[in-house]
């Protein structure tokens, strides 16, 4: 194993200004042969953050080392670092193969010509471009050239590996494929990698960890299970999920022993873990979370449910997303497509329809209504 990826990559307190605050004190660490993955919206700073690992831009405050090295003063050609764009800067003098071999005929490159081909070909049959091996980058579609810039990362043995929305613009079923593909061949080598996207749900499915960034700071750094079941707060709920987490907004009200949740039109008690986290709210009021998949249904007016409407009713093929009139807000539940079917059961796909509503203590996070912060110690 190369001395420089043994104990891979280390970001401490990195910010970055442009017109704006870009980065706040970020850090990240990734182990030799583990996959990080770095989600957030447009504008959360992932691409800055790249940009800097790489050598391409200075950070104003912070330090990024790799393998125990300093990268401060390497410049960028010489860190060892494989940077896939997300505007793909391919070489456009060059064919698809021609960009795929670039890197390896670069200066230092530590293969001879019928082994940099070799590896240049299974690349591209991986990616399914090979026969577009002669086609310069003016002639290919967007998904096209996106591939041909993850294969001339692919090819690459750097000490660092960096993707930048690497699949975004690729149909769906070579997305589905390729994302597994991709993650197996990162596992397999010994170089840290790390997989930026805008789609929360990709990132769970990609990265061994994932770390959640919002407005340039780190909001959640924790496995693809923790990140799901305990979002550490309203930023990282809006972000994940498919649809994300319904927030809503309300106090706490005690009655004897039990802890309510109650607005306008809803009340529910609270299972005793989350009335203990409860203690822990800066003031009365606080937002209540609910997974989508976490809401069943009941018979209208059945003990312990809530009473909502049915304002939609989209079915998905293998699920269901039924949206709900509670009154004061909207919320929308996940269920299987016979739910869903049995719901829309009579005119207009029960749109308007009365319901009961179910929600298990398994489906509900506490976050203080001030902070937005969870209040399950997350």
């Amino acid at each position: 194993m190369n001395v420089a990826v043994r104990t891979g990559l280390i970001a401490r307190g990195l910010s970055k200004s442009f017109t704006h605050k870009v980065l706040h004190d970020v850090g990240i660490e990734v182990a030799p042969g583990e996959l990080l993955a770095v989600t957030g919206p447009s504008g959360a700073g992932k691409t800055t953050l790249a940009r800097i690992l790489a050598g391409l831009e200075r950070p104003e405050t912070g330090s990024v080392s790799l393998g125990g090295r300093d990268l401060a003063a390497i410049p960028a050609g010489q860190r060892r670092v494989a940077l896939m764009f997300e505007s793909y800067a391919l070489y456009p003098h060059l064919t698809v193969r021609g960009n795929a071999l670039s890197p390896l005929q670069a200066p230092g490159g530590r293969l001879d010509a019928a082994s940099a081909n070799r590896r240049v070909d299974e690349v591209l049959e991986l990616l399914e471009i090979r026969h577009l091996g002669e086609r310069l980058p003016g002639a290919l579609s967007g998904g096209q050239k996106q591939r041909v810039a993850l294969a001339r990362l692919l090819v690459q043995a750097p000490d660092l590996y960096m993707l930048d929305e690497p699949i975004s613009h690729l149909d769906a079923k070579l997305r589905h494929k390729l994302r597994g593909e991709i993650r197996r061949r990162l596992s397999a080598q010994s170089a840290p990698s790390i997989w930026l996207t805008p789609d929360g749900m990709e990132a769970l499915s990609v990265g061994d960890r994932v770390v959640v960034l919002d407005q340039g700071r780190v909001e959640q750094v924790g496995t693809p299970e923790e990140i799901w079941l305990k979002p550490a707060s309203t930023r990282v709920a809006r972000l994940l999920g498919d649809p994300p987490m319904n927030l809503v907004d309300g106090a706490l009200q005690r009655e004897g022993d039990v802890l309510f949740f109650t607005r306008r039109g809803m009340r529910i008690a609270l299972p005793p873990a989350l009335a203990a986290a409860a203690a822990k709210a800066a003031g009365e009021e606080v937002t209540l979370g609910v997974r989508p998949d976490g809401i069943g249904f009941a018979e209208p007016g059945a003990p312990g449910t809530l009473s909502a409407e049915i304002y939609s009713n989209e079915p998905f093929g293998k699920h269901a997303i039924v949206t709900l009139d509670l009154g004061t807000l909207l919320a929308k539940a996940k269920t299987s497509m016979a739910t869903a079917a049995a719901l829309g059961e009579g005119e207009g796909e029960g749109i308007g329809r009365e319901i009961g509503l179910t929600i298990p203590d398994e489906g509900l996070v506490l976050f203080d209504g001030s902070t937005g912060r969870a209040l399950s110690g997350n």
